[in-house]
């Protein structure tokens, strides 16, 4: 949770100092953030695929198959984040220019946009690191290092986007650079702590030579969670279009509110984290019934925390609002929009702890399944609809968001009921003296 909450200060800062410019700042940061995520999301399937290998292996007591495991997704994924970077440079402003807008913020937007994906190898690192150190249980190591980079973040923030000291004002670009180097911490000492052997995974330079074999795995796993982070992604893109319709300063108060919501849903995606590695590494020792018992808590735990988040966020939005912006108008849309979304938490929170059920299992068809479904089969038509032919404006779409988490989170409950998650995905067995 704790490791959760400092990656979601990244955004939390960088919306916070930039919010000091206008709507503009705030509203090019929200409008990059999909297109930042559609990237991400390839990050997440293969670290996703990291995750439930080396949790089962580990499970099972095999530790050289989950090094060697944990080698190969740090070298698949990085010449993945190479290739994407270069393809991202070169794109984001025709694909940005196909979302629409002022051309302030186009340019803006862009600009972020371009230095954020430079340095995509540094942040598909910071992926990698965090999900192998998952995978065996060891949540304290990333905690630490993500801690470390969200002060290095925090530090540079100002001084790059205002030009404090001797260094330029670089606005928006300048909250992208502070980024990209308090990435570039976690990757290089997060990198090293893999390769040194002493925090529970030892990857070798013989574990870096791509084995086809493994790849195909890997891939087969995450692929299907890289679709659905994808999906979600251009699902998130086409909600922007439409807010960006509306204009600017709704825009603003949608980024403002998300940068909430992410604080409040940090327990739900900590606690999905780890179902996920609990439910890997007790299908990997044979145990689906303590696995099983291990999801439910998850979830009773998640739901709980979620009710009392909402009721914060409920009684106090206006409040949070203001910190960030004395513009009326872009508060009343943020009040508008946390008001329905908060009644939503709990069903986030269970979606987020079910999801992390199939990832562990190593079943993300699922996962992509239910990320797909609550964005394309409910809410993106809803969005569509509801801003401008039922004429709601920006309320229909926090009542698409509302709508689409609570019709997912019956429909993924249903499915993790079946019980078609309960068996693992990696061959053999595990060493008999461990069995027991």
């Amino acid at each position: 949770m704790l490791a959760n909450l400092f990656q979601t200060v990244y955004n939390f800062t960088d919306r916070l100092w930039l919010s000091r410019f206008g709507p503009i700042g705030i509203a090019a940061l929200q409008l990059s953030f999909p297109l930042i995520f559609l990237m991400f999301a390839v990050a997440a399937g293969v670290t996703m695929a990291g995750t439930a290998l080396v949790s089962q292996y580990t499970g099972a007591g095999r530790h050289e198959e989950a090094n060697l495991a944990a080698g190969q997704v740090f070298s698949f994924a990085g010449l993945l984040s190479i290739a994407l970077a270069v393809i991202g440079i070169f794109l984001a402003p025709a694909i940005l220019s196909l979302i629409g807008g002022e051309p302030a913020l186009m340019e803006a937007s862009a600009s972020y946009l371009r230095i954020i994906y430079l340095g995509l190898p540094l942040a598909f690192s910071t992926f990698v690191v965090t999900a192998l150190f998952n995978g065996v249980g060891d949540t304290l190591t990333p905690m630490i290092l993500m801690g470390a980079s969200v002060g290095v973040n925090i530090v540079l923030d100002p001084f790059f986007i205002f030009g404090w000291g001797p260094f330029p004002a670089w606005g928006v670009t300048g909250a992208a650079v502070a980024t990209v180097i308090s990435r570039a911490l976690m990757a290089l000492v997060g990198s090293y702590l893999l390769f040194s052997g002493k925090f529970g995974i030892h990857i070798r330079r013989r574990h870096l030579r791509l084995r086809w074999s493994l790849v195909r795995r890997i891939v087969s796993i995450g692929g299907m969670a890289s679709i659905g982070q994808a999906g979600s992604a251009l699902g998130f893109t086409v909600m922007n279009g439409a807010l960006a319709r509306i204009g600017t300063v709704v825009l603003g108060a949608f980024g403002i509110g998300n940068a909430f919501i992410a604080i409040a849903l940090m327990p739900a995606m900590g606690l999905g984290q780890a179902t996920a590695t609990m439910v890997g590494q007790n299908l990997g020792a044979e145990q689906p019934k303590r696995a099983k018992q291990s999801a439910w808590a998850g979830m009773a735990i998640s739901s709980v925390i979620l009710s009392v988040a909402a009721v914060f966020v409920l009684v106090f939005r206006t409040t949070f609002l203001g910190v960030f912006t004395s513009d009326p108008a872009v508060i009343a849309a943020g009040r508008d929009m946390m008001l329905l979304v908060a009644f939503a938490f709990p069903f986030m929170g269970i979606i987020q702890v079910v999801m992390g059920v199939y990832q562990g299992s190593g079943h993300t068809f699922y996962s992509m399944f239910f990320g797909l479904f609550r964005l394309w089969a409910v809410r993106v038509p809803l969005v569509l609809t509801l801003p401008f032919a039922v004429g709601l404006g920006a309320n229909g779409v926090w009542w698409a968001m509302f709508v689409s988490n609570g019709v997912t989170a019956a429909l993924s409950l249903g499915f993790f009921m079946s019980g078609n998650w309960m068996h693992r995905v990696i061959k053999g067995k595990p060493p008999a003296e461990e069995t027991t």
